[in-house]
């Protein structure tokens, strides 16, 4: 498996912060940080947790604690989903997805397109399919 730079760069860094998130002062300051608050994508008020926005945060263990009142509260649900990639649906805002809505948002005329699609995908790989049978088939059969 090959892993990027920046994959390593962010796990070490992680590794190396670990043991912070577990110290009296962080878990303290963080819970001053989301005292009556709630997450700002989804409107949770459990489980939250505070996303540093800005990479210089994570310089030392001190800088880290201390830049915890300008990062954003959010639930961890959210703050994996947007690690992923993923936004929480305009729409319903209970849904995360990687497009600009969840697939239950879409107007009814995207997800009959949608479906059209998928159909035509998997008719097109029985077609595929049975045809390298065949052809598998004539080979043997030399």
């Amino acid at each position: 498996m090959n892993v990027c730079p920046e994959e390593i760069r962010v796990k070490n860094r992680r590794k190396a912060l670990a043991s912070v998130r577990r110290t009296k002062e962080y878990k303290d300051r963080q819970k001053v940080y989301t005292f009556d608050k709630v997450c700002i994508w989804c409107g949770k008020g459990d489980h939250l947790l505070i996303h540093h926005t800005d990479y210089s945060d994570y310089d030392t263990p001190e800088i880290y604690i201390r830049t915890l009142d300008k990062g954003w509260v959010m639930c961890t649900r959210c703050h994996e989903a947007y690690h992923h990639g993923r936004i929480l649906c305009p729409v319903c805002k209970e849904v995360t997805t990687k497009y600009e809505r969840c697939y239950r948002c879409l107007p009814q005329g995207r997800k009959d397109e949608i479906e059209r699609k998928k159909i035509q995908t998997r008719n097109i790989k029985r077609a595929l399919e049975k045809a390298r049978y065949q052809r598998y088939k004539e080979w043997k059969n030399k």
